[in-house]
């Protein structure tokens, strides 16, 4: 089962609403596979066989987050479980869920969660 059109646009194309189930769980997939990667909107848009605006507009559509809304929200669930294992450094994890820079790692944990990596560390271990 593929994609849902509506009708053909001005190209003769079918336009997109949203992913279908398939779809979603084979790009959801391949993102947690690939979390500690940079993971490109081409690269999802081709296993969906839709170019990179269509697969940005259904992405959204089918989730109710854009693709990078989406990653972050993986990346920083995923790190919360890891920063609750002991002996992890906060490099290390911010390494293992794909960022390249540990000060926006933790400028991104604490716009998300609210809280600094360290306080919720002190939570999540006590």
């Amino acid at each position: 089962m593929g994609s849902r059109p509506l009708a053909s646009g001005s190209s003769g194309a079918p336009a997109y609403r949203q992913l279908s189930p398939e779809q979603v769980q084979q790009v959801l997939d391949y993102i947690d596979a690939n979390l500690q990667r940079n993971i490109t909107v081409s690269t999802l848009a081709a296993m969906c066989h839709l170019s990179s605006s269509c697969f940005s507009r259904v992405f959204k559509a089918s989730t109710g987050y854009t693709l990078c809304q989406w990653m972050m929200r993986q990346r920083l669930q995923r790190a919360q479980v890891l920063l609750a294992e002991p002996g992890r450094t906060v490099v290390d994890v911010a390494i293992a869920v794909g960022f390249h820079d540990q000060s926006h790692f933790l400028r991104q944990f604490k716009r998300i969660t609210g809280t600094t990596v360290q306080e919720w560390r002190q939570r999540s271990l006590t």
